[in-house]
């Protein structure tokens, strides 16, 4: 009569067994989908610091390149003067400058969104490493309960 008896001993840790290894299956599921959420939210992130870096870069010397221009306008208006030639007038030029500087601002609003762009994603990388470190404690914590749990069945 005892074989019946550690028959369905065997089962119960067999089957408290089975549902440990669904458990962890699902959870080791759960992880890989998390990596490869992290793993595309990082290739996105590297693509638009990229995309900044160049808008950066191109922003920069359309920058520089203005201040050439304007400093060269100047030279030349100075040049025609000194020939006593027509030099186009203060109004228009003043609205010239303040065309330009609108440019330049409108530039610089744009470096800003990308830049708040960024933080918005560098706060998002923070927020899933924080979700992927919880995850792993409550992992590891489910793992310690299911050992304790599993320990005293095991002991004669």
């Amino acid at each position: 009569m005892s074989t019946p008896a550690s028959g369905a001993g065997d089962r119960v840790p067999a089957a408290r067994e089975s549902a440990l290894e669904q458990r962890e299956a699902t959870q080791d599921e759960r992880e890989r989908i998390a990596d490869e959420r992290d793993r595309v939210a990082d290739e996105r992130e590297s693509i638009a610091d990229q995309r900044e870096a160049t808008s950066n870069a191109r922003d920069t010397r359309l920058d520089e390149k203005e201040k050439r221009l304007a400093n060269l306008e100047l030279r030349l208006d100075e040049r025609s003067r000194a020939l006593r030639e027509a030099v186009p007038d203060v109004v228009r030029r003043q609205q010239e400058a303040i065309d330009r500087s609108r440019n330049v601002l409108v530039r610089a609003e744009q470096r800003l969104v990308r830049a708040e762009a960024s933080l918005r994603r560098s706060r998002a990388a923070v927020q899933r490493n924080d979700a992927d470190i919880q995850r792993e404690v409550a992992a590891s914590s489910q793992a310690e309960r299911d050992e304790a749990v599993d320990a005293p069945a095991e002991q004669p």
